[in-house]
């Protein structure tokens, strides 16, 4: 077909350590400690700056990107 290109779409495999830090807000969210808001606001801002970076914070080969056509 005449004029339609083919884009490659990168798509990203799902990272264990923002996984991890998941579950640690879970917890944190259920447990009643004195920190737990500390905690909470910790682990926020490592998912912000993860984003914001754009890159994962563990150099694993499973947060590598995948390349699909």
């Amino acid at each position: 077909m005449m004029g339609e290109t083919t884009k490659q779409e990168t798509k990203t495999k799902p990272c264990c350590c923002v996984a991890l830090v998941g579950v640690l807000v879970i917890v944190f969210a259920w447990w009643p400690v004195s920190w737990g808001a500390i905690a909470l606001t910790i682990l926020g801002a490592i998912i912000i700056l993860k984003e914001l970076i754009g890159q994962c914070c563990c150099k694993s080969s499973t947060c590598k990107p995948k390349i699909t056509s």
